[in-house]
């Protein structure tokens, strides 16, 4: 298991030539917080239930230890 919280959310935006910019207008939320989320390798659980929403994916393929 990858200890990188955004390791596999990485992997989605790039197979799905995103970038965090455009996940950020897509969560509504600042950049500057999922810079701080990826600087401390933090996703909150909420974040994480909004990531899923709005990318499709599930949590299992997007954070290996649900």
């Amino acid at each position: 298991m990858n200890n990188n919280e955004f390791y596999l959310l990485n992997l989605w935006l790039r197979e799905h030539e995103r970038n965090l910019a455009w996940l950020s207008r897509r969560l509504e939320i600042h950049r500057v917080t999922l810079s701080k989320w990826k600087k401390n390798n933090k996703i909150p659980h909420i974040g994480k239930l909004a990531i899923s929403k709005v990318t499709g994916a599930t949590m299992e393929q997007l954070w290996e230890e649900v």
